[in-house]
Order: C-alpha cells, then structure tokens, then sequence
C-alpha cells in the first residue's frame, strides 16, 4: 500500500507538521521572555495544551497504524 493513499500516515503527517508548528510559538514565546518581554501566561498555557492535544492525536493515529500490525502477528502464532 502506498503511504501517499494511506489516511493514517497521511494524518500522521499532518499532525506531526502542527506539532512542529506549536512547538516553533513555544520556542518563539521562550525567546520573548529571554528577550525581557513579558508574554501573556495564558498564551503560555494555551500552546501547552494544544501540543498535549497534538500528541495525544499522533498516539492515536500511530496505534491505528500498528493495531493490523499486531493483528497479522497474533494471527501467525
């Protein structure tokens, strides 16, 4: 099966691009604070959360992947 057909990895993908994402604001806001700005705390809190989403979804989408994986495996015993 093509990865480029596969929703899985094509979610995957996704995901890993938005965490990528997040995680650039979060080392911007870090940079803010080092520069002696004084960001927002719950702009802080906000990207926590939308990275602790992001990897809870990756870990989804991952188990998704693997569960056939492990079905085939099982099956062979």
């Amino acid at each position: 099966m093509s990865s480029n057909h596969n929703p899985v990895l094509q979610n995957l993908r996704h995901l890993n691009q938005k965490f990528d994402e997040v995680t650039g604001q979060l080392n911007d806001f870090s940079r803010r604070q080092a520069d002696g700005e004084i960001p927002n705390p719950a702009e802080f809190t906000a990207l926590l959360q939308k990275q602790s989403v992001t990897k809870s979804a990756m870990t989804a989408q991952f188990n998704l992947l693997q569960k056939p994986l492990k079905t085939v495996l099982n099956e062979t015993k």
